[in-house]
């Protein structure tokens, strides 16, 4: 059981860099089985086609990430810092697999179920560390929030508008690289705004 845990993890690491390098359509389990030196009959062992690796692929790649965020977060040394480290984190992630991520326009309207699941866990998680960050803040006399899970709603519903904003005047469903430069910007000078007004009056310029 542990050979084929690792087998399937030596599978799943081999596919996360075919993915993000070449992108989903031009990445064949071929290559994926030669990367690994392994049988192709081996892979479809392990998963019945490429989408189903893909998903594999994505949700270890959301598992590391999570992990690198939290620690981050934890050596931050205000709920400030620790917002604006997530933004950077995210940022990086998405500049790093931006071709692994692009993937999901391919499968357009037909995301299988397991893949939305993976990004709606990754939404929530994102909702429980900003929450966590403004509830630190609260403790440490940081913020003044009279209603931190409220707060925290806001400010991942302007994140998401300022996304949606940009794409709207485009018709692509994915951002080019060039949107992402702008939805990244936005969202510095939104949190710079955004967390001035969660501070008490009497530190507040």
């Amino acid at each position: 059981m542990e050979n084929q845990d690792r087998k399937r993890g030596i599978i799943i690491e081999a596919a996360l860099k075919r993915f993000a390098h070449y992108g989903l359509s031009k990445t064949t389990m071929t290559e994926i089985a030669k990367d690994v030196s392994f049988s192709k009959a081996l892979l479809y062992y392990y998963f019945p086609d490429k989408l189903s690796l893909y998903v594999s692929a994505i949700e270890h790649l959301m598992q590391v990430i999570s992990r690198d965020l939290v620690k981050s977060i934890d050596k931050t040394s205000s709920s400030t810092e620790g917002i604006f480290k997530l933004l950077q984190k995210r940022q990086s992630f998405i500049q790093k697999y931006y071709n692994l991520l692009e993937s999901t326009q391919i499968i357009g309207n037909e995301l299988p179920d397991d893949l939305y699941e993976k990004f709606s866990k990754a939404r929530a998680f994102e909702t429980i560390i900003i929450g966590s960050l403004f509830t630190r803040g609260i403790s440490h006399g940081e913020f003044e929030i009279e209603n931190p899970k409220l707060a925290t709603e806001i400010f991942i519903d302007a994140l998401s508008g300022i996304h949606f904003n940009i794409m709207s005047k485009d018709k692509n469903i994915f951002p080019g690289k060039e949107q992402f430069k702008q939805i990244f910007l936005k969202e510095r000078v939104f949190a710079e705004i955004f967390l001035q007004g969660l501070r008490p009056h009497s530190t507040q310029q």
